[in-house]
Parts: C-alpha cells; sequence; structure tokens
C-alpha cells in the first residue's frame, strides 16, 4: 500500500475554526511545496486587508494555490498529512 498527501487548510480558533481540504499529490515533497506556495500567497493576501474589523471575505482576492481559502484574523495557515491509499 502507499500513501496520498492531503493538504489542508485552516483557519480560525476553538468552536470558529474552519479546516478544509486543497489538493492531494501522490508526492510529498510536492505537497510540502505546494503549502509552502498556498502559504505565502495567503500571507500576501492577508496583508492586503484594511483592517482587521472589516468584512476579510469582501478583501480577499483569489489564492490560485487554494481557490477555496477562508481568512479570518487569526490568518490562514496549511499544512499537509499522510493518508493511506488503498484500491
Amino acid at each position: 500500500m502507499s500513501d496520498i498527501y492531503v493538504v489542508m487548510g485552516r483557519t480560525g480558533e476553538y468552536s470558529d475554526r474552519s479546516e478544509w481540504g486543497v489538493v492531494a499529490f501522490k508526492n510529498e515533497e510536492a505537497a510540502k511545496q505546494h503549502v509552502e506556495k498556498a502559504t505565502h500567497r495567503a500571507k500576501e493576501l492577508e496583508a492586503t486587508k484594511p483592517s482587521q474589523w472589516e468584512d476579510l471575505q469582501a478583501h480577499l482576492k483569489k489564492n490560485e494555490f487554494d481557490p477555496n481559502m477562508e481568512l479570518d484574523y487569526t490568518g490562514t495557515s496549511y499544512y499537509y498529512m499522510a493518508v493511506e491509499l488503498r484500491p
């Protein structure tokens, strides 16, 4: 059996936290690189928000590495995990 590597996004904290699947890779290095790219782009987008109190989604531009990116006052982070791939 082999593994696939699932890139996950998350934002928020406690009961207000959101997590979502972004993309999966057969190659761990590809997943790691995607996490780095998505994180870098999310930080760029977060830096363009006018203030933490305004509607962040209204100022959110598309993250080409995560088209479903969510953003709140905690920012957005990414990670990957290995998941067993069965036939």
